[in-house]
């Protein structure tokens, strides 16, 4: 048997990785923006925020000189990550067309039809748009984004623009299978009332945790010691509160922070369900921005906890 992994140099991997997220904190805002655009939604988006950063903490570390435009060269490593999503859940089909993109296209009306435009276009368009008519991106640098030509980007802005003008534009939303409602009732009241044992019993045994950018638990058991107890700590001096919230049509648990008898939001459990158990936590607690255009939708304030410990 394998001994545990347990090495100095993943200690020293992790130190660097908080430093290299407080040094892109600057640019986080925009990450999650330029994501928001591309996946349609906040979920998939604060998804691909952590796979993009993911990412891009490997490749900066294979870097063999500086990194002279970061917020370009980190937009690039989005977009590859969510072209090579996109590509695992459908073909992509390219067109080598090189047309010149329409000149009096109001990037406002790109803005107000983008919910729905997102869904349609395939992801070197959809990336191409948001880049140029969004981030306000040169055609010489979104080119230098997609690694393409100048004269492609053209023809992607001039095909993704054309659907805007489509009378048959059809949406085509990802489906994810629902949660069980009635377990995240459970869920809920059994986090509310801090009830550990019985919290843990909603689990299976071989359940999975993941707190985002930052840790992830296996088993039951660890996510009880772990994130279950640490924050359902009695002796701290505020509350925690769930409560299930059908938000962008998904149930999800919404994690209230109380203090002074008021209350805001700070975190969000996103739970997949298997045989009247959770098979699986995502917490949001580490996501700023994800967090705060939850509690926009919500009407409420909120508390940020920051992007690591």
């Amino acid at each position: 048997m394998t001994d545990a992994l347990d090495l100095p140099e993943l200690r020293a991997a992790w130190d660097a990785r908080k430093q290299f997220l407080d040094r892109l904190e600057p640019l986080r805002s925009d990450l999650y923006a330029y994501c928001r655009r591309l996946t349609g939604n906040a979920f998939d988006a604060e998804d691909l925020v952590q796979e993009s950063l993911a990412r891009a903490f490997t490749q900066a570390a294979q870097a063999h000189s500086p990194i002279a435009n970061p917020r370009a060269w980190l937009f690039r490593v989005a977009t590859n990550a969510y072209v090579d999503s996109y590509r695992k859940q459908t073909p992509v089909l390219v067109e080598s067309l090189e047309q010149a993109a329409p000149a009096g296209t109001d990037p406002a009306e790109v803005r107000d039809a983008w919910a729905e435009l997102v869904t349609l276009l395939p992801p070197q368009e959809r990336a191409a748009l948001a880049l140029k008519d969004l981030f306000g991106f040169t055609l010489a640098e979104v080119a230098d984004v997609l690694r393409t030509s100048v004269g492609a980007v053209k023809a992607a802005l001039h095909r993704g623009r054309g659907r805007l003008d489509s009378p048959g534009r059809e949406r085509s939303l990802k489906t994810r299978e629902a949660p069980d409602r009635r377990l995240l009732d459970a869920v809920a009241d059994a986090f509310t009332a801090y009830d550990v044992p019985r919290l843990t019993a909603l689990l299976l045994a071989d359940a999975d945790s993941e707190i985002l950018g930052v840790l992830t638990e296996y088993g039951a058991d660890q996510i009880r010691r772990g994130s279950i107890e640490h924050t359902l700590d009695p002796a701290k001096p505020y509350r925690y509160t769930a409560q299930v919230v059908d938000l962008w049509d998904e149930p999800v648990l919404v994690i209230r922070i109380v203090k002074d008898g008021k209350a805001a939001v700070n975190d969000l459990m996103r739970l997949t369900t298997e045989d009247g158990r959770v098979r699986s936590i995502r917490w949001y607690y580490f996501s700023p921005d994800f967090l705060t255009e939850v509690a926009a939708e919500l009407g409420e304030p909120v508390e940020l906890n920051g992007h690591h410990y």
